[in-house]
């Protein structure tokens, strides 16, 4: 799912961007392999958008779960 699927807001979207998140999964990705990067970039963003992330987040490991 790209972020901007999600309705964030643009300045969230830009600083997510910036740091080279365009997809749901890209979040996932950099908290293994460049975990500073993407805690700068989550930490700057809105908390509201803050709080979607970490919904879609949650709901995608719950479908991923259930599907074995």
């Amino acid at each position: 799912m790209f972020i901007v699927d999600l309705e964030l807001s643009i300045k969230s979207v830009d600083i997510l961007q910036k740091a080279d998140v365009w997809l749901l999964s890209d979040v996932i990705d950099m908290m293994k392999t460049d975990p500073a990067t993407i805690t700068l970039a989550l930490a700057k963003i809105k908390p509201e958008d803050f709080t979607v992330i970490t919904e879609a987040l949650k709901e995608r490991t719950k479908n991923v779960l259930d599907n074995p």
